[in-house]
């Protein structure tokens, strides 16, 4: 019911009692949901419906997987990026981590997601350990002696072994900023004026799943300032150069981490929604990027669509969020939900669309 995401049926069958169960194989049902390669939008809904009733993430298999271990290996994105950070880093019976079983599984997307959490603030902890927790997770190994890239090499994934080793050579100070790859801030620069331009087949020529994910020093990578310069999607002429911005995101998408933040846990589905690109923002979701995930101050991509200028445009991406299953009810760090900001905003379609 999970992977079909048929959230109704679910609320009726699923018990607390349920989330403790497993097969002969000791996997419960979030680590059954885990082990499938792929999961729609919806399903992210009825996985924090598994939460609520008690699955634990934690939890280990007959083999000492957990659900992340699973998901890393069939680079199951969706369910990965819904896991608790904290679980996200456990060892199995071998000492390897889900980092370790994506990079030896070739997962391009798990990887990228495990590394690019550490970029964030409040998952390094950079203003208590400067880089050393980022370092040590980093460089884990397992019982054998053998880290996330070794594995990936010695499995023939070379330039994913390769991508992992150029983002162990990222050094964060105490202040939260990046050096390491000094060049990423005239590559963005150049980059940009292609996308002001909207020249997408010279940026298709120029942007590659090796370098769309590289941060500056603030952690803002291709696809945030793509989706900061890049205008909303106008859908009732097929010919117009939205078109080709559009064909342009899915084949960025393709290759790029949709879940990937800058180092305030900004994404490109918070820009998407705060500008109103409900084009950018389905074709996130699509690809992996959650619908509730939260940035600095508790903030989610529904309550920045409540500051969307454009008030259809608001209620556009607001009902695909919803759809995708936003939680209307969440609240950021000054006690507003989405639908106070909605109302404080004058964005009153969208703020009807939550009254519901």
């Amino acid at each position: 019911l999970v992977i079909e995401a048929d959230f109704s049926q679910l609320l009726l069958e699923a018990t607390k009692e349920l989330m403790t169960k497993t097969d002969a194989a000791e996997r419960t049902v979030l680590m059954l949901v885990a082990d499938a390669y792929e999961t729609p939008v919806q399903a992210e809904k009825c996985i924090w419906l598994l939460y609520k009733l008690g699955a634990d993430p934690k939890a280990t298999d007959r083999s000492g997987d957990t659900a992340a271990h699973l998901a890393a290996r069939r680079d199951n994105l969706r369910v990965l990026a819904l896991i608790p950070f904290e679980a996200k880093w456990l060892q199995n019976e071998n000492g390897a981590t889900p980092l370790m079983e994506a990079a030896r599984a070739g997962s391009w997307k798990c990887t990228k997601h495990l590394l690019h959490l550490l970029r964030q603030l409040r998952f390094n902890e950079c203003s208590t350990y400067g880089n050393s927790k980022r370092s040590r997770l980093l460089g884990l190994k397992d019982h054998r002696g053998r880290t996330a890239s070794d594995l990936a090499r010695l499995n023939d994934h070379s330039e994913l072994a390769s991508y992992i080793e150029l983002e162990m050579r990222l050094v964060f100070d105490y202040n939260g900023s990046i050096t390491g790859l000094d060049f990423v801030e005239s590559w963005l620069k150049d980059i940009k004026k292609l996308i002001e331009d909207e020249n997408y087949s010279a940026l298709v020529q120029k942007v590659n799943r090796f370098n769309c994910d590289l941060p500056n020093s603030q952690g803002n990578t291709f696809l945030l300032m793509f989706m900061h310069v890049a205008q909303p999607q106008q859908r009732s002429n097929p010919d117009t150069t939205n078109l080709n911005q559009e064909t342009f995101l899915k084949k960025l998408l393709q290759v790029c981490d949709p879940t990937c933040a800058n180092t305030y846990g900004m994404n490109a589905l918070h820009i998407a929604a705060y500008k109103g690109n409900s084009a950018a923002a389905a074709a996130l979701l699509t690809a992996g990027a959650r619908a509730n995930v939260c940035m600095y101050l508790e903030v989610t991509p529904l309550m920045q669509a409540a500051f969307c200028t454009q008030e259809d445009a608001a209620a556009l991406v607001c009902w695909i969020l919803l759809c995708a299953g936003s939680n209307w009810s969440l609240k950021n760090r000054k006690g507003k939900t989405a639908l106070d900001l909605a109302t404080e905003q004058g964005s009153h379609k969208m703020a009807e669309l939550l009254r519901r």
